[in-house]
């Protein structure tokens, strides 16, 4: 029978602001021990899904490192140490995209590297989002905002046409138009 397996050793190889490596040593649920096994650590993350009265969603263009390219992307940002993940939705979309809403509704918690994080994705959704002030970002962020048709977009989503090469992205969207049918 599997059985989680037990951590025997941890040691960090690198830290940073955004992220810390450990190598690891585990011995697996037949006795097996893995003495290089590599995991990630980083801060959890925010994404919000912000509707405005008309249906529109504004979405984040910025450039990604990762992916070396310029990709569109919903809001989203770390949640700070001692930050709740409603107060980090609110602070993103409002630094990102100057957009703010009254309500945020949670309607996901998700680990999108399980096999190398331990990180949590938390997936909000904005209704009657309104523009009530300018961008607040960060000091190596460039953003450029655009207003979407919501019902378009999650259509293109769904028919496999859209340009979100993100993942979270697309599964908030799809959420999102489900718990707005419901």
């Amino acid at each position: 029978m599997i059985k989680k397996w037990k951590l025997l050793e941890s040691k960090t190889v690198f830290e940073s602001k955004f992220l810390t490596v450990f190598k690891e040593k585990l011995e697996k649920s037949d006795g097996e021990l893995v003495s290089d096994f590599y995991s990630v650590r980083r801060s959890d993350a925010a994404f919000i899904v912000a509707v405005t009265e008309e249906g529109q969603i504004p979405l984040v263009y910025q450039y990604k490192n990762g992916v070396k390219d310029l990709i569109w992307q919903i809001p989203a940002g770390f949640i700070d140490r001692g930050e709740r993940p409603e107060q980090a939705a609110r602070r993103e979309l409002a630094e990102e995209t100057g957009f703010v809403a009254d309500k945020f509704e949670l309607f996901g918690c998700f680990s999108s590297h399980s096999s190398l994080s331990d990180n949590k994705d938390y997936f909000f959704f904005a209704r009657s989002a309104k523009k009530q002030r300018e961008q607040n970002l960060d000091q190596h962020e460039e953003i450029e905002v655009k207003l979407f048709d919501f019902e378009e977009l999650t259509t293109n989503v769904r028919k496999r046409r859209s340009f979100f090469i993100d993942t979270q992205s697309q599964l908030a969207l799809l959420l999102a138009a489900e718990l707005l049918k419901s």
